[in-house]
């Protein structure tokens, strides 16, 4: 299991909903941390963010981006773009459509994309806190280094939960799951973010992430620790 302690300083805009209001919202998200001594590292995570809703839709597109140096050389290199469109066509109820990515090259394979769409439903709205979940079919093609690519239909649940732990804190947990015949990968986001004193504030993160189709040679479970430091505007 590999295990990354990330300390970033990000720009950025507070994601919104499907209710979202109208216009564009972006966000920058770059860390760059040095350690010496036992052991030499150096750590790059830079995170990018751009959304746009207009009346019932929404559509966001992402990328990101960790590199991880050391003593032996390079520990971790790996790239993710991801493009999500969802319509409102209910108070309640949205239609979504997911694209994405990813080029791990610690992970054993050369690529992975997905796409899949489906139908999400807000089944807490309030203002302590908001749950919102996903599913629906896709294709995930996969191709592992020095192999020609293959893929497989899935399905795709997910889920966001908001919860608001007082006027200047609040817990999320977001969770992903591609369903195969032959690969299931889960990604599990939590974190809690803390004002500190005006634009600033202090954010922990754990993310996890499962492939159960993954070589041999690599582990199954991927975590990146994050203390993050987060000004917005």
């Amino acid at each position: 299991m590999k295990k990354y302690a990330i300390f970033a300083v990000p720009l950025l805009f507070a994601s919104g909903s499907i209710m979202a209001e109208d216009g564009i919202k972006s966000s920058v998200e770059s860390g760059l941390i040095f350690t010496s001594g036992n052991t030499d590292t150096r750590t790059i995570n830079v995170k990018g963010k751009v959304e746009h809703a207009k009346g019932k839709s929404r559509n966001t597109l992402s990328a990101e981006a960790l590199y991880v140096d050391g003593d032996q050389g390079k520990l971790s290199e790996k790239y993710l773009g991801e493009a999500n469109t969802a319509y409102q066509f209910a108070e309640k109820i949205y239609a979504y459509f997911n694209g994405k990515l990813e080029r791990d090259l610690f992970s054993g394979y050369d690529y992975q994309g997905v796409v899949s769409a489906g139908v999400g439903y807000r089944f807490i709205s309030d203002e302590i806190m908001t749950l919102d979940l996903e599913a629906g079919p896709g294709y995930r093609q996969n191709k592992l280094d020095a192999e020609e690519a293959d893929g497989e239909f899935i399905g795709r649940l997910a889920g966001k939960f908001v919860y608001n732990l007082g006027k200047k804190s609040v817990f999320t947990e977001e969770i992903t799951s591609e369903i195969g015949s032959e690969t299931t990968i889960t990604k599990s986001v939590t974190a809690v973010t803390a004002q500190v004193v005006g634009n600033m504030a202090m954010k922990v993160s754990l993310t996890i992430k499962h492939n159960s189709g993954a070589p041999s040679d690599v582990d199954k479970t991927d975590s990146e620790t994050a203390l993050t430091l987060v000004y917005t505007f």
